[in-house]
């Protein structure tokens, strides 16, 4: 069965599978470090790796594939090119509170708490139960922007925020085989004494 290449659909779905899974139970610890309660550090509801036209859930976080920085082959794996392929992300973080101070404070948290996951390497890692696979945050260009407030009904508001960061995956390309020989047959003819072999040519 050949290996398929992962793509920038795979980088963001794995992404998304690590917070689903790892954010909730971090954010106990957060709760209990800050002295919070889950109102004001909330259990995001929605996980996704798109952009909805409409957000229905609050809180939500997004992660998207933005571009691929660079492609290089790295070596070989059983004789099939393995690249390391680096991947633009975004991991957005979607609030709606009552009133200015505690959405915006809502959204720092949640950016902290997200932010906080996705620096661990090990638990980032540990999504993943096959020894081989690589997957790599490079910290150094990781970065943050905060929106400004929205304001909805009453006194609701809304804000955003989103993490910038690079990965790097290791994908393989398995190449096919060009042609695969089905069946071979073989015949064996018998010759007199004396009687040339060229005579036979005619029979293949």
């Amino acid at each position: 069965m050949m290996e398929l290449m992962h793509g920038a659909q795979f980088a963001k779905q794995y992404i998304n599978n690590y917070l689903k899974l790892d954010i909730p139970v971090r954010l106990i610890e957060y709760r209990n470090g800050w002295n919070l309660s889950s109102t004001d550090l909330p259990t995001p509801e929605e996980f996704i790796t798109y952009e909805p036209l409409a957000l229905n859930s609050w809180p939500t976080i997004i992660t998207i594939a933005i571009s691929t920085n660079r492609l290089e082959r790295i070596g070989y794996g059983n004789a099939d090119p393995l690249y390391r392929v680096e991947y633009q992300m975004r991991t957005y973080v979607w609030v709606r509170a009552e009133g200015s101070q505690e959405c915006t404070e809502m959204r720092d948290r949640l950016t902290t708490v997200v932010r906080s996951a996705l620096l661990d390497y090990p638990c980032l890692k540990a999504t993943d139960p096959n020894d081989f696979f690589r997957i790599m945050i490079d910290e150094s260009s990781m970065r943050e922007e905060f929106s400004d407030l929205t304001l909805l009904k009453g006194d609701r508001m809304l804000a955003g925020s989103y993490v910038a960061y690079n990965i790097q995956l290791d994908e393989i390309v398995s190449r096919k085989s060009l042609g695969t020989v089905d069946e071979i047959i073989l015949r064996s003819y018998s010759s007199g004494a004396g009687e040339d072999l060229d005579s036979l040519e005619g029979e293949f």
